[in-house]
């Protein structure tokens, strides 16, 4: 999660104009975090909580079957795996054969180098992770985890760790890295000189008479559930005094004081929430953290058009104005 507190300052107005700036302060965050260790245990169906990569009938000399098979007699012996982001038993996409099998139960096993058995029990991971599979005898030092271990290299029985010494069934695997990118394109915008007679929206050279985009805002991460984007602050405000703001979204009404906000979506996936969605401007204070927006995690980076609007009123108090947003994106892996 990243925060980015936005200032916004104004200039003291003469006996007619009123001058706003509008002061950004800018964190350009990305984070990467990798997806876990394999873990793999030999348990019974009822308590696995991972993914079954293959069953066996007892816990030393044993027959094998594929996961998805259910024969009684297996549930005792399961082989199940955790703590990668994504991890399957799917052969297909990014993965490993951990042993062939002979059928798809009551099986004999050998190991993946073999081609005399055309079932195979797999572990994969998403795209971008990776994930082998080793035998060695004693231990398995160099891999993540044992998954059991087998009598020979072909035409073997099974069982766990302790069964059969000499050749230990390792693995090693790892989830795509996972990532969150978020960033502002300006650090300085500014509503420049505002009169009650027209209405006024930030840009980076000192205000602008018509509707722009003040910056922009880059979000982009692969996490599985998407990011959300929230929004929490103060309006525009002087000692004692603010600029009026409306948490619906309401369009610009000139001589009204007024100050909010709206996005467009301009490239990418993301998706602008109520009630920054519409034509109009809102700053919904009452709802701070206030969700601006939203997007999925598919690695697509979304550029968000940020516009803000600054009216006053013809009794609008001098003053210098300030005011500080954040905005904070959070990813769900």
């Amino acid at each position: 999660m990243a925060q980015l507190p936005h200032h916004f300052n104004a200039i003291q107005r003469g006996t007619v104009l009123f001058l706003a700036t509008v002061l950004f302060f800018v964190l350009s965050f990305g984070q990467i975090v990798y997806a876990g260790t394999l873990s793999c245990s030999i348990t019974t169906a009822v308590a696995c909580t991972g993914t079954v990569i293959y069953r066996m009938s007892g816990a030393t000399n044993a027959h094998a079957e594929l996961a998805s098979q259910a024969t009684a007699a297996y549930d005792s012996n399961v082989v199940c795996c955790s703590g990668v982001t994504g991890l399957g038993n799917a052969c297909s996409g990014t993965f490993a054969t951990a042993l062939k099998l002979s059928g798809v139960t009551n099986a004999h096993s050998e190991q993946n180098s073999q081609v005399n058995y055309a079932n195979s029990a797999c572990i994969s991971v998403p795209s971008g992770g990776s994930v082998s599979i080793g035998y060695q005898a004693t231990n398995c030092t160099g891999f993540d985890t044992t998954l059991g271990s087998m009598s020979a290299v072909t035409n073997a029985h099974v069982g766990n760790g302790a069964a059969y010494s000499a050749i230990q069934i390792c693995g090693t695997a790892t989830g795509a890295s996972q990532s969150l990118t978020f960033s502002l394109s300006d650090n300085t915008i500014e509503f420049g000189t505002l009169s009650a007679g027209d209405d006024f929206f930030a840009d980076d050279v000192g205000g602008n008479p018509t509707e722009i985009d003040a910056h922009t805002i880059s979000v982009s991460t692969n996490a599985s559930s998407g990011y959300t984007m929230t929004l929490s602050g103060t309006t525009l405000t002087a000692s004692a005094f603010t600029i009026a703001t409306t948490s619906a979204n309401t369009a610009s009404t000139v001589g009204t004081e007024q100050f909010g906000l709206r996005l467009n979506v301009n490239s990418g996936n993301g998706t602008v929430s109520a009630p920054y969605a519409a034509t109009g401007f809102a700053f919904d204070s009452l709802n701070f953290p206030d969700q601006v927006a939203s997007g999925a995690g598919d690695g697509v980076t979304s550029v968000f058009g940020v516009r803000y609007i600054g009216n006053i009123s013809a009794s609008t108090e001098n003053g210098s104005y300030s005011s500080v947003l954040t905005y904070t994106v959070t990813a769900t892996f």
